[in-house]
């Protein structure tokens, strides 16, 4: 972002504070990477950030937010760097599955 887009819009200077605090609190592990999408949007609420989820669906599209949210799946947020920790164990087991299957097929050919 270049300087004269935060002098426009404050909203924009808090959320791209908001978002710098949100990414190390998540390294730090202050939050747990596993939020729901009400969880961030109360997060954002902390720093008088007023949002509604269609306002968020449409912000991840866009910076500084989609450097941080990789995607919202259902009602989890998946944050960038963070989105295998929680995948169950059988998603685990059935992708290593599909990953033997090509790799026999290719071996095959």
């Amino acid at each position: 972002m270049r300087f004269f887009e935060f002098a426009q819009d404050p909203l924009i200077t808090k959320l791209v504070a908001t978002s710098d605090q949100l990414r190390n609190d998540l390294d730090s592990g202050e939050v747990a990477s596993n939020m729901t999408v009400d969880q961030l949007l109360q997060y954002f609420q902390k720093y008088d950030i007023l949002l509604d989820k269609s306002d968020l669906y449409n912000m991840i599209k866009t910076e500084p937010l989609n450097h941080l949210i990789a995607n919202i799946q259902g009602d989890q947020v998946r944050f960038k760097g963070f989105d295998t920790i929680d995948q169950p164990e059988d998603e685990k087991k059935k992708i290593v599955k599909q990953m033997a299957n090509k790799a026999a097929q290719n071996v095959a050919k």
